[in-house]
């Protein structure tokens, strides 16, 4: 049971990493700077279950440019599940996000149904257009391809299966619910104002929510970021942000460079 947990702890720590340093902090918003092998391992922890690093990072700088807009690809001004986690699935009805959000492999469905609309010419890759910087990479495209998220998932079950059976499925369900719910609540906690604090005026609904910095990696402290999108270092001076001490990490042994912070906190961090 303890190793079990520990596992579990390990493991939705270090997938999580995968999207909040490989996908957010690095490939959108270019917080730092590091050599192929060493992103190419973040992003492969990211495409465990985040989907598409193309797709992701379209998506995400589409909400900096046109955050809580009507272009806002999931802003809480249409209703809080929906920007948890109905606008994946297209519905703007709660109950249904909500089962959709504690579905745990739900996300992976929506990348196999996205996927096959794709290979039907109904779903064109449109977030290309907002990777202009990253479209060269060969990994990131081919974690692009139509269908290879959903069989990066499909070798996971079967590793999972035969590893500890039914057990393992329920262990890796419980990993993706853990990840999902924890990104996705930064698009809808972080930007809904009954939650947290507005310590920077921005010109969305964005909020610091300490209490959220743990679960997240330090991702919640979003009004920061919204103010400092560049930013490495989330929390700004205090507050768990485990991304950013990875990243510290990183750049005293040598593993990233060039690592962007406002400033004003340039002499703290060090």
């Amino acid at each position: 049971m303890i190793v079990g947990l520990l596992t579990y702890l390990l493991s939705t720590t270090v997938l999580g990493l995968g999207n909040t340093i490989g996908y957010h902090r690095l490939l959108t918003h270019r917080s730092f700077v590091c050599s192929p092998w060493v992103r190419g391992f973040w992003v492969i922890l990211g495409c465990m279950h985040s989907g598409s690093p193309l797709m992701w990072v379209g998506l995400h700088r589409l909400h900096h440019a046109k955050s809580d807009s009507s272009e806002d690809p999931h802003t809480p001004t249409k209703g809080f599940w929906y920007a948890h986690s109905g606008w994946i699935i297209g519905t703007h009805h709660p109950l249904f996000s909500m089962l959709f959000a504690v579905s745990g492999f739900g996300t992976q469905g929506a990348f196999l149904v996205h996927d096959v609309r794709r290979i039907l010419g109904k779903n064109p890759p449109e977030w290309r257009s907002m990777c202009p910087d990253l479209i060269q990479s060969p990994l990131l495209r081919a974690l692009d391809v139509p269908l290879v998220i959903p069989a990066l998932f499909v070798v996971q079950c079967v590793s999972l299966w035969f590893v500890g059976g039914s057990w393992g499925l329920l262990w890796l369900w419980a990993v993706h619910l853990s990840l999902t719910n924890g990104s996705w609540a930064v698009n809808s906690v972080c930007h809904w104002p009954g939650f947290g604090r507005e310590d920077h005026p921005n010109r969305d609904d964005s909020r610091n929510v300490p209490w959220l910095s743990v679960f997240t990696f330090g991702e919640s402290w979003h009004n920061n970021h919204h103010r400092y999108p560049r930013s490495a270092w989330h929390s700004l001076g205090g507050g768990a942000d485990l991304s950013w001490m990875v990243i510290r990490l990183m750049q005293r042994v040598g593993l990233a460079e060039s690592v962007w912070l406002p400033k004003r906190y340039r002499t703290e961090a060090r």
